[in-house]
C-alpha cells in the first residue's frame, strides 16, 4: 500500500505542537503493532529507534488485548494507564491506529479530541483522499473531566447516548461565506455566483463518529449578516446550542466585528458551544488577517479556532466535526475491558 509519508510527518508535528509538553510520543502502528511513522514529545526529530522500540514494547501487549476483548476486531477509541505513562488509542481507518502516549500526571479528557480529529485524518491519508495534515486549536473545557486514571485497566471511551441534534447558528458580517460553507459542508459544492441571504435558510446534516458508535445531527440556521437583519436575528438565535463564528481573512473589517456578533449571541443563548473560523484562506494574495491574529481572538473569547476555505472545501469537515466532537464530549463516558 502506498501512503503519503511525507503528510502523516507533518500531521504529527502539527498534533504535538497542540499537544504539548505531556506527550511523550505519537506513533501510527498497525494492526500487528509495527510502526508506520512515529515523533517524540522532546523535540521536532523523529522518534529514535530506541524510543520507538520501548514504546513499542508498551504498545504491542495493549493492541493484543484491545483485538482479543473485541471479537469483531474492531474497537473504538480507549485508553490504558501505567504507572508511567497514560495512553490514547484512536482507530485510524481498517488499517492503523493512532497511539498518544502522554505523562502519568496529564489529563487524557481535554488530549482526547485532538486524538480523534487526527486519527480521522490519517484514515483519509491512508484512503488516498485530500486532507490536510493541520489539527485546529481546541479550547478545553477543563471543569469536564470524565476519563479517570485506572492503572493496568483497559478502559473503553463511549458516548452515553448514540444519537444528538442540536440546532446550529452562522454568525457574521455579510460575505464572509457563512452560506458558502454551509452549503461545501451539506452537499460538497461551491457556488460560484453569491447571492446574499435573505433572513435565514435552514438544512439538516449528520456527523457520524467512527468508533464512538454516536451520531450528530446538525439543523443549521445559516442567519444573514446585514444589519438591516438585526432585529430579526434575535429570535433566530434563541435556543441554540451550537455556533460557527465566521469572519473574512482577506477583510479586517468582518475580524473587527466578531466581538460584536459573540456578545449578541451569547446575550440570546448564553450556554451555546461556539468556535472561530477564518474562511477564505485560498485568497493568500488578498489576506490581511493572519493565522496567528485569529488565534489570539480565539484565545480571548475562549474558543477553538480553525481556517477555511468554502471553495476548495479546505478544512470544512473538519469546523463542523469538531464542533460536533465539542459538543458531545460533555456526554462521554469510559467502561471498564
Amino acid at each position: 500500500m502506498s501512503v503519503d509519508r511525507k503528510k502523516l510527518e507533518a500531521l504529527l508535528k502539527w498534533y504535538k505542537q497542540e499537544i504539548g509538553e505531556n506527550l511523550i510520543a505519537a506513533l501510527i502502528v498497525n494492526r500487528e503493532g509495527l510502526v508506520m511513522s512515529a515523533l517524540k514529545g522532546a523535540d521536532d526529530k523523529e522518534v529514535e529507534e530506541d524510543v520507538i522500540g520501548g514504546v513499542s514494547a508498551l504498545v504491542e501487549p495493549v493492541l493484543t488485548r484491545i483485538t482479543e476483548e473485541f471479537s469483531s476486531g474492531s474497537f473504538g477509541t480507549g485508553t490504558f494507564d501505567t504507572e508511567e505513562q497514560r495512553f490514547i488509542f484512536c482507530e485510524a481507518g481498517p488499517e492503523a491506529i493512532f497511539v498518544t502516549v502522554l505523562n502519568s500526571i496529564a489529563l487524557v479528557d481535554p488530549v482526547f479530541p485532538y486524538a480523534y480529529l487526527a486519527a480521522e485524518k490519517i484514515a483519509r491519508i491512508f484512503d488516498g483522499r485530500s486532507v490536510s495534515p493541520v489539527i485546529p486549536k481546541l479550547f478545553a473545557d477543563k471543569e469536564s473531566q470524565n476519563i479517570e486514571r485506572k492503572v493496568d485497566k483497559l478502559q473503553k471511551i463511549k458516548i452515553k447516548s448514540g444519537e444528538y441534534a442540536f440546532k446550529l447558528i452562522l454568525g457574521g458580517e455579510g460575505g464572509v461565506g457563512k452560506t458558502s460553507m454551509v452549503h461545501r459542508f451539506v452537499e460538497d459544492a461551491f457556488q460560484t455566483d453569491y447571492k446574499s441571504t435573505i433572513g435565514t435558510s435552514i438544512m439538516k446534516k449528520e456527523c457520524d463518529f467512527h468508533g464512538l458508535e454516536s451520531k450528530v445531527r446538525f439543523v443549521i440556521w445559516d442567519l444573514a449578516g446585514q444589519a438591516q437583519f438585526k432585529r430579526v436575528r434575535q429570535s433566530y438565535l434563541a435556543n441554540a446550542e451550537a455556533g460557527i463564528l465566521v469572519y473574512d481573512v482577506t477583510r479586517k473589517e468582518t475580524f473587527d466585528s466578531l466581538e460584536n456578533w459573540f456578545k449578541e449571541i451569547k446575550k440570546v443563548s448564553p450556554s451555546i458551544s461556539l468556535i472561530l473560523v477564518g474562511n477564505k484562506i485560498d485568497l493568500v494574495e488578498d489576506r490581511a488577517i493572519s493565522f496567528e491574529q485569529g488565534e489570539l481572538l480565539a484565545q480571548k473569547l475562549s474558543l477553538s479556532y480553525i481556517e477555511t476555505s468554502a471553495k476548495t472545501g479546505e478544512n470544512i469537515n473538519d469546523a463542523f466535526k469538531m464542533l460536533a466532537l465539542q459538543m458531545i464530549k460533555r456526554y462521554m463516558f469510559t467502561e471498564e475491558v
